[in-house]
Parts: structure tokens; C-alpha cells; sequence
């Protein structure tokens, strides 16, 4: 296997915290870091860029996404859209293939709760759930907004916090795909997503209110 990208090095640090919101990526530091001239550096940030993992504009030291209030909220409300589209879509077509990748993303996403890799668990489990719909630009949407989100859950070292209770939301969620009620599903997942958004947004109040 080869090793990974400058890319996937720095992505995989944004994602897990440990470059959090607002961390500023300079060039100069990065290729010092990695060993190399600065034009890898500059394709890595323009990767990450294209993700909108990072903001970045010629000339200037890119950061990593920091998101407002609002624009939280605003991720937020088109998830709930566009998932409980995807999951109302995918229960009534789901077949025991279906069925039997939403238990292993389970699994997987379970093992995973606790580590660094949280977001690629989190990902797969939600991949699987959408999967029967057969919306693939939908998805990727909905990976796209995901990503961004976990980028600020991550900075404010959320997960720990509400890593049970989510992970009972996953198993709630494969029980109502497996008994094939939507109604029961789309509950959950709206309670999961609103869970997810309120608490973030409280710890961002909270950071933002605490004295200096």
C-alpha cells in the first residue's frame, strides 16, 4: 500500500481535531514539515480546498474551515432535507444485501466511535442507510456537507461528550431499516441530526461566552 498524501495526511488531521477550525496552514511551515518544495504543498492545499476543508485564496495562508453560527445552521437544515429524502427513498427498496451492509457499517462505525478515524465510521454507516435509493449526486451532496460538519464537532472535541448516544441512534435507526418503518426512521433520524446541530451550537456559544 502505497503511503498516503500530503492531502490525505492533512485531511485526515482536520477531520480527527487535530488541526481544528481556523488553524492556519502556511505553505513555508507545511513544506519544512513534510520535507518537500512548496509545490506539493500548493496542490495539497488545492485539493483540500475543493473539499472545502480549508479556505484559501492566492498569495495567503490558508486555514482550515471554521463555520459560523449560521452557517451551521444552515448545513444543518439542508442535511435534513436531503438525508430524510435519501432514507425515505431507500427503506422501501432495501433488500437483505441492503440490510445485511447497514449491520456491517454498524459494526464498523461502533469499533470506530472512540478513535481517531470517528468520521469515516460515522460516513460509511450513513452511506449504507442512503444506499438503497439510488441517488449517488445525492449523497455525495450530503458526504460533502457531512465532512464540513465533522470539521467543527472535531474542533470542539464534541464527540466524546455524545459518542453513546449517537451510537444508540445508529442502532435504532438499523432497526427501524430492518422492520421497514419509515415513519419510526425518519424520527430518529431527525432527532439524531437536530442532536448533533444543538449541541454543536451550544459549544459554540459556550466557547464564544467564556471569559479570556
Amino acid at each position: 500500500m502505497p503511503p498516503p498524501s500530503i492531502a490525505q495526511i492533512l485531511q485526515d488531521e482536520i477531520l480527527s481535531g487535530a488541526l481544528p477550525p481556523g488553524t492556519p496552514l502556511s505553505q513555508a511551515d507545511l513544506a519544512m514539515r513534510f520535507g518537500v518544495s512548496r509545490i506539493p504543498i500548493r496542490d495539497a492545499l488545492a485539493k483540500l480546498s475543493a473539499t472545502g476543508l480549508i479556505t484559501a485564496s492566492p498569495n495567503r495562508t490558508a486555514t482550515v474551515l471554521k463555520m459560523t453560527r449560521d452557517e451551521v445552521i444552515e448545513a444543518y437544515n439542508l442535511r435534513l432535507l436531503l438525508e430524510g429524502d435519501l432514507l425515505a427513498r431507500a427503506i422501501p427498496q432495501m433488500t437483505d444485501s441492503h440490510l445485511s451492509a447497514i449491520g456491517y457499517a454498524l459494526e464498523r462505525s461502533s469499533l470506530e466511535a472512540r478513535q481517531s478515524n470517528w468520521a469515516e465510521g460515522d460516513r460509511m454507516f450513513h452511506d449504507a442507510i442512503y444506499a438503497a435509493a439510488g441517488q449517488p449526486r445525492q449523497q455525495a451532496m450530503v458526504n460533502d456537507l457531512r465532512r464540513i460538519c465533522c470539521i467543527q464537532i472535531a474542533g470542539y472535541n464534541q464527540l466524546t461528550r455524545n459518542t453513546d448516544r449517537w451510537l444508540t441512534d445508529h442502532q435504532r435507526l438499523t432497526n427501524a431499516c430492518r422492520a421497514g418503518n419509515l415513519r419510526r426512521a425518519t424520527r430518529i433520524l431527525r432527532r439524531h441530526l437536530n442532536g448533533a446541530r444543538n449541541h454543536l451550537l451550544r459549544e459554540m456559544d459556550r466557547k464564544t461566552t467564556r471569559p479570556a
